[in-house]
């Protein structure tokens, strides 16, 4: 089967076996609208225009060892004399050092004197350490007054520095007073500058009422900023009561937001308890099932691949048995490949289990050839291994051609194996006729075969 559809199953599911992850859709955003601002610190970018986009986090925080220690010894000097820590941060060399020397200064600084901590961290170059400065600085003033802070960072920071900026004010503020950090989200332009705000108004919400962070959600306006804030909102519920967000995915079925909030919901939900989480997907329906179930089995398959592929083998005959069958079997076959092809030749004869068994050998092929190579001579003559060496030979010719022919050549049947070589000395061919026509000189091959292969001279 070479649908794209299927396609991308596949991609999904080698990409989380080797480590990957799950393969996330990259947003494109809107242009920032920003205010002409001579005083402003900060730069203005502009952003390519897209129907879709997806809410994440703020970049966080340089890792380094002993970050907390560094962060609490900054703020001890910042409360005594916030000069002359920051004269000691512009001695430290170490970047992450100096980052997390910056982080503990500029938010303490900022509670006691939120002018001075701004200004000094408009002085440092453009960067991260600048971002840094001014996030930390903006959360400090927030712990004090937000609403002062919030006025500021609107009227003075444009650009990434304010998106970002913007999201750490939101996090410090909805960790005690989510609605009214809301209310002040709400008024952001839209588009780059609200989404860190937005993903940490709806983080800390979740955590106490995720159902009037619904509300508010569901209150946006902008279609696409509204799917992809309950998507934000699906996978951070689902961290706390998966079973819970699944009874109230099943409540926005028919609505624009459904296929998006039963997709994140699986994603956490299937890396905390598969079992579970398929339960829920034999629920479904129609291409909603057919989604969720990719993004189930490459979680599933990443861990347990015997009892992903029995699961998927439950389905009944449909979309979902056709896309789930194949895919499930390439995966496998890339970390355990006879066991794979075992499985795909156990199932009942059918286009899925043919299909399942071709991509498996194709996986197997092109991670691994000797090894299949090896196994196929341990199989019995006939239809079935001929198949099985077609399909390999195919997978190989771009890459190792002289390869792909010496399996060609192994073939039972004189028809299919005559066949084969022919396919697979003008695909060569096309490629570097050269190579092609020496190999056909010196190969033992029947005279039909050499006057149909027919290479052009150069």
């Amino acid at each position: 089967m070479c649908s794209l559809f299927r396609d991308s199953w596949l991609v999904l599911l080698v990409g989380v076996l080797f480590g990957g992850g799950m393969v996330q859709t990259a947003w494109i955003l809107h242009r920032a609208d920003s205010t002409d601002n001579p005083g402003s610190a900060g730069e203005s970018t502009a952003h390519p225009a897209s129907p879709r986009r997806e809410f994440s986090r703020s970049t966080s925080a340089t890792e380094v060892p002993g970050r907390p220690g560094i962060e609490e010894k900054a703020r001890s000097l910042a409360a005594r004399d916030p000069q002359a820590a920051w004269q000691q941060s512009l001695a430290i060399t170490n970047f992450a050092e100096r980052s997390a020397f910056l982080a503990g200064l500029m938010r303490e600084w900022a509670r006691i004197d939120p002018a001075a901590a701004l200004e000094m961290a408009g002085t440092l170059p453009a960067g991260a350490l600048r971002q840094q400065a001014f996030d930390a600085a903006c959360a400090g003033w927030v712990s004090q007054d937000p609403e002062a802070a919030a006025l500021w960072a609107t009227r003075h920071l444009t650009g990434p520095l304010a998106g970002q900026a913007f999201g750490s004010i939101a996090k410090e503020w909805a960790a005690s007073d989510p609605k009214a950090a809301a209310d002040w989200v709400a008024g952001l332009p839209a588009g780059v500058l609200a989404e860190s705000a937005t993903t940490e108004v709806i983080s800390a919400w979740v955590k106490s009422d995720p159902l009037a962070a619904v509300s508010w959600i569901d209150s946006f306006t902008d279609s696409a900023q509204r799917i992809s804030a309950l998507s934000t909102l699906t996978a951070e519920w689902s961290g706390q009561s998966p079973a819970e967000v699944a009874r109230w995915v099943d409540s926005r079925q028919g609505k624009p937001e459904a296929g998006e909030v039963a997709e994140a919901l699986i994603g956490e939900w299937g890396a905390q308890d598969p079992r579970a989480a398929s339960q829920w997907v034999m629920t479904l329906a129609g291409e909603l099932q057919i989604n969720t179930a990719a993004i189930l089995l490459s979680l599933w398959a990443s861990s347990d691949p015997q009892v992903a592929a029995n699961w998927a083998a439950q389905f009944p005959a449909g979309e979902t048995r056709t896309e789930a069958i194949p895919a499930i079997a390439s995966t496998w076959a890339a970390s355990e490949p006879e066991k794979a092809v075992a499985w795909t030749l156990s199932l009942p004869d059918s286009p899925e289990q043919r299909d399942a068994l071709d991509d498996s050998v194709r996986t197997w092929t092109t991670l691994a050839p000797t090894t299949f190579g090896i196994w196929v001579e341990q199989q019995p003559p006939g239809e079935a291994t001929d198949h099985l060496r077609t399909v390999a030979a195919e997978m190989l010719v771009e890459a190792r051609p002289q390869d792909a022919l010496a399996m060609a050549q192994k073939i039972f049947d004189p028809v299919r194996r005559d066949r084969s070589i022919t396919r697979l000395v003008r695909q060569w061919a096309s490629d570097d006729p050269t190579a092609a026509r020496t190999w056909v000189a010196r190969a033992d091959l029947p005279r039909g075969v050499i006057d149909r292969v027919k290479i052009p001279e150069d």
